[in-house]
């Protein structure tokens, strides 16, 4: 599910749903967002997806938070989830259970945690990033998050390890990136995540670099180095996003 976002000075809330058996996309109006709104973050687990924040057209932040229901193709907002600040620039990761919200303006060290079977969201300042920062990007596994890179100003290499279990973030510099970049993608699976292009700006990087999780150490994977020319402002996904303990379960990862 790909929902939200802007074109020119025309902000959306379309989501798009595409099927992977089929490799088809389509456009699915009852699962669109409340509200028109870019820079946002999601996340989700294997039956519902959280999308949490952003801008509206007027560059306001907002805290609004949307429910997808995979089963029915329909998206309804839920208050009790909306996020304790309002904030654009975010990113998300999470479990089957809990979703985090890091990062982005206000303030930008800020984590948030969604409880997907109460669809509340509470702050956890234990898993606040170790420094303030935007456009970040995350990934993990069923056990830890990790967020990478971003400006808080200046582009950054850090890595910050998010342990679900106690709701507690600390950084690990021997996992930060190899390059330091901002607005990149990142996705993994039960045991490594990969990091790939971004800025700096305006010379877009094409690299990819590789988080092992048991070790909490990074390295360049020149064999990874993306092809496309566009390099920023992207996004990623994989099969085995978060770590499901059973791979064929689906688990979207919605950066």
């Amino acid at each position: 599910y790909f929902g939200g976002g802007s074109y020119g000075s025309t902000y959306t809330g379309t989501m798009d749903k595409k099927t992977y058996s089929t490799d088809v996309t389509a456009a699915v109006p009852t699962a669109n967002l409340s509200l028109n709104r870019n820079n946002l973050a999601a996340t989700g687990n294997s039956t519902h997806g959280y999308f949490g924040g952003g801008r509206t057209s007027s560059s306001t932040a907002v805290s609004t938070m949307d429910k997808v229901s995979y089963s029915s193709d329909t998206t309804a907002e839920v208050p009790g989830a909306s996020l304790v600040l309002a904030r654009r620039q975010l990113t998300a990761i999470g479990n089957q259970t809990h979703g985090y919200f890091g990062g982005g303006t206000g303030p930008e060290s800020q984590m948030e945690k969604v409880t997907y079977s109460t669809d509340t969201t509470v702050q956890v300042p234990g898993a606040n990033l170790s420094s303030p920062r935007i456009l970040l990007s995350a990934t993990g596994n069923s056990t830890h998050g990790y967020f990478s890179g971003g400006f808080e100003p200046g582009i950054v290499t850090k890595m910050d390890k998010v342990t679900y279990s106690t709701d507690t973030t600390a950084a690990v510099p021997g996992a930060n990136l190899v390059a330091a970049r901002y607005i990149h993608a990142s996705t993994g699976n039960t045991t490594h995540g990969y990091h790939g292009g971004g800025g700096p700006s305006p010379a877009p990087i094409y690299t990819v670099d590789k988080t092992t999780y048991s070790t909490d150490t990074t390295v360049a994977l020149p064999s990874a180095q993306l092809i496309v020319l566009a390099y920023s402002y992207r996004a990623a996904t994989g099969s085995r996003d978060y770590g499901p303990t059973n791979i064929f379960a689906p688990s979207p990862n919605l950066i």
